[in-house]
């Protein structure tokens, strides 16, 4: 037992002058008796010459020393450490992953149970020790670190809030166990409903895993016949003990488009079907009826939106450089043929882009984008010269060489072109002559609605596959040749990475999130990864006069509405879990009521003398 404060004592002062006041004579009274034979007692006192008398065994003499020290120890606010708070130095790791959105019970979720144990667990930490704070789901973030301030972790603690993201404490515990490698004697809580392996260091589990009854959508997908008919499926999942009865709606911009009744049974699935419903815009959402323990998995979003392939016809022989570059571009098809006397029937695919490396049909087709690499192409633009030695190349200021900036690299022989009667011709790769004149070896240009792109060497005689501005390079100028979209997916979890790749002759695209947020992208190809609101997102690009939209879908991932492996379900005898902090009991007002009870057996005992 400890005590919050000891200036209380000083009333123990008190316990002496009780005696004293017993010890003191009591004043005698008058009194008329019929005979005094019985009082030779009052006698004697009579006749005593001092104010003192000898103490005397009196039950209400004690009675009031216990009442006093009870009440003196009621104000030093005793009370009971827990046994958890063995250490100076504690590290915290709560788990913020989606699952942590599931009621705990009727009143709150497990997060929220996570950060009521959690700041009872500070309560119990010695004052002065060293405490550091974790969040954890697919990352890990450290928010405090080795702060001894009791009242600002519990700060901390109150403001996290769910992340929305697929995942556990893992992250969290490696970087624990990376703080107790400088921390000797930490002692690690986590607080979390989903199992970990603890490892090396000493851990103590906060289980708040709670088995309540769930009824989730896993998934919605769409498809069209041959007719254009829409179909559009959801999958339905009873993680409950009982079968349950849900009506599964369909919703489009706000409003509810039909709905179908379904029974499902304990622990199975059910898959719901709609057929040609009239959907009034791309984007819509299933839902269920029925509020249960997670509302985030009772609403998933779908779009109809159309991927926008490009196909690519790739004429070479062999060149891993360019077909590793095409393959890391998205949202294109790429089909690759050597053949290239049977190009006339090749053609009749309609392709997107044609590219020819080091080879040249008869006749290039006349339909889609051309791209050309390490041959003559009089028929495009007149050849300058042809160096078969080796030659530096340098980049230049244009559309698929911006943010490119110091490209250079050597080559073994090249092409240069002409291109001062080609109106619409921009060059990007150029090379110096010994007189200090610059030559055109790479160029784009438009011409009759098509886009044409001329590199005046062999990939597989220079060093530009070893530079990493390469695959950026190639993105550029297959995106200047082919219209494609800025997507790669439109349906994702919370927490994905989503891919962007918009037009570099743009400006920065934006993301606009589901309550209305703004967040710019800090470059043309990135991955944004603030999908930690579930809805439908947009994604906005101004080219010139042109704002193009794209928009994406984001859902509560599937595999966080049911956990099948808490950390008590999987516990071993040498496992250390727990599912509550024991807390500090404070003794002080039991103790008071204990004083209560003795004065009251006092004043009882007073009355009956």
């Amino acid at each position: 037992m400890k005590f919050t404060q000891f200036w209380p004592l000083a009333f123990l002062i008190l316990i002496p002058v009780i005696i004293i006041m017993y010890l003191m004579k009591q004043k005698a009274k008058d009194q008329t008796v019929s005979s005094l034979y019985l009082w030779s007692e009052m006698v004697k006192n009579t006749k005593a010459n001092t104010p003192w008398e000898k103490l005397k065994r009196d039950w209400l003499l004690i009675l009031q020393i216990i009442t006093t020290i009870v009440l003196i120890v009621a104000l030093m606010s005793p009370f009971v450490m827990s046994n958890l708070a063995a250490s100076d130095k504690a590290c915290i790791v709560i788990d913020t992953s989606a699952s942590m959105n599931f009621m705990y019970d009727d009143e709150m979720t497990r997060l929220d149970k996570a950060k009521e144990e959690a700041i009872a667990y500070v309560r119990t930490l010695k004052n002065g020790g060293e405490i550091s704070l974790i969040t954890s789901d697919r990352s890990a973030m450290l928010l405090s670190s080795k702060i001894q301030s009791k009242s600002e972790i519990i700060d901390q603690i109150k403001s996290i809030e769910p992340s929305n993201y697929a995942g556990d404490t893992t992250e969290g515990v490696k970087m624990a166990n990376a703080l107790a490698t400088d921390s000797k004697d930490l002692e690690v809580m986590i607080f979390t409903d989903s199992s970990i392996e603890v490892q090396g260091i000493n851990a103590t589990v906060l289980d708040v895993y709670s088995e309540r009854p769930n009824v989730g959508i896993d998934y919605v997908s769409h498809g069209t016949d041959s007719k254009g008919k829409l179909t559009i499926l959801i999958k339905v999942t009873n993680y409950s003990d009982s079968d349950v009865t849900r009506d599964v709606s369909l919703y489009c911009d706000d409003e509810l488009i039909t709905f179908k009744e379904v029974e499902i049974k304990a622990g199975s699935s059910d898959v719901v079907y709609f057929e040609n419903p009239a959907l009034t815009s791309d984007i819509y959402s299933a839902q269920l009826s029925v509020k249960d323990a997670c509302l985030e998995d009772n609403v998933v979003y779908d779009i109809l939106e159309e991927e926008n392939e490009s196909k690519i016809l790739l004429m070479t022989r062999a060149n891993i450089y360019l077909e590793k570059a095409l393959n890391l571009i998205p949202n294109v098809t790429v089909t690759k043929s050597a053949e290239i006397e049977h190009m006339e029937d090749l053609e009749k695919l309609n392709y997107d882009l044609y590219i020819f490396d080091s080879m040249l049909p008869d006749k290039l087709p006349a339909e889609g984008n051309i791209m050309i690499f390490g041959m003559p192409v009089d028929d495009i633009a007149r050849r300058e010269s042809v160096y078969t030695e080796g030659r530096y190349i340098t980049g230049v200021d244009s559309k698929v060489t911006k943010y490119l900036e110091g490209l250079s690299f050597g080559v073994g022989e090249t092409y240069t072109y002409n291109i001062e009667d080609n109106k619409n011709a921009e060059a990007f790769l150029v090379t110096s002559t010994d007189g200090g004149e610059e030559e055109v070896v790479a160029f784009m240009e438009e011409k009759n609605g098509r886009n044409y792109c001329v590199v005046g060497f062999d990939l597989h005689n220079s060093e530009l596959p070893l530079y990493m501005e390469y695959p950026i390079l190639m993105y550029n100028i297959v995106a200047s040749c082919v219209e494609s979209g800025s997507l790669s997916n439109y349906v994702y979890n919370g927490g994905d990475m989503v891919n962007i790749s918009a037009n570099v002759e743009g400006e920065l695209p934006v993301v606009v999130k589901p309550d209305g947020t703004e967040v710019e992208t800090s470059d043309f190809i990135t991955n944004f990864s603030s999908t930690n609101q579930y809805g439908a997102y947009t994604l906005k690009q101004k080219v010139k006069d042109t704002e193009n939209n794209y928009s994406f879908v984001v859902n509560y991932p599937a595999a966080e509405s049911k956990i099948t492996m808490h950390p008590t379900l999987t516990a071993t005898e040498n496992d250390n879990i727990v599912t509550e902090v024991k807390g500090i009991l404070n003794l002080r007002n039991l103790i008071i009521i204990i004083a209560m009870l003795l004065l009251t057996v006092e004043w009882i005992a007073g009355l009956k003398r």
